[in-house]
């Protein structure tokens, strides 16, 4: 679930000041465009107002680094991989890709893990494919002939 908005340490002055000024709850609301609800509570708090502490786990990086991994992917056209070598910190790839698609600016798709293939190696590909097709139908096909027959044969005799 995501945190309510925060209130300033201003907005919180603003509040009390306001108060003191015998306005209502109503009215301090309206005045500073937040809910009645949150102005009760920043009334009627015991303690000085603090804002709730983050909670999850802290980022690895801050805006100083993130501002120079989006500059090493878009200037220098360093690869994520590089950037993750280069920075100073220990992070990782997908939090080097996170950081460059937080940028907002740059559009950047995941890299492709491998190479393509090359032409030569698609059409072994297609040939060991077909002779494995070839010899599992051909293996099916004398297998009911075999139980039949009684008689065992391998496939280099078909």
């Amino acid at each position: 679930m995501p945190k309510a908005s925060q209130l300033s340490n201003e907005e919180v002055s603003k509040i009390l000041h306001l108060k003191l000024l015998v306005k209502t709850v109503k009215e301090i609301s309206k005045l500073l465009n937040r809910s009645r609800s949150m102005i009760y509570r920043v009334l009627t708090r015991k303690t000085p107002y603090e804002p709730k502490p983050g909670f999850g786990r802290p980022r690895e990086t801050d805006i100083r680094s993130d501002g120079r991994i989006q500059r090493m992917a878009s200037s220098q056209k360093m690869s994520i991989r590089e950037i993750t070598r280069g920075s100073r910190l220990q992070i990782s790839k997908n939090t080097v890709h996170r950081r460059i698609k937080e940028s907002g600016y740059m559009i950047h798709a995941k890299m492709a893990r491998r190479l393509p293939l090359s032409k030569l190696h698609i059409s072994k590909r297609l040939h060991w494919v077909r002779n494995l097709c070839h010899m599992v139908i051909i293996g099916w096909l004398s297998f009911p002939m075999m139980k039949k027959n009684g008689t065992s044969m391998d496939l280099k005799e078909i």
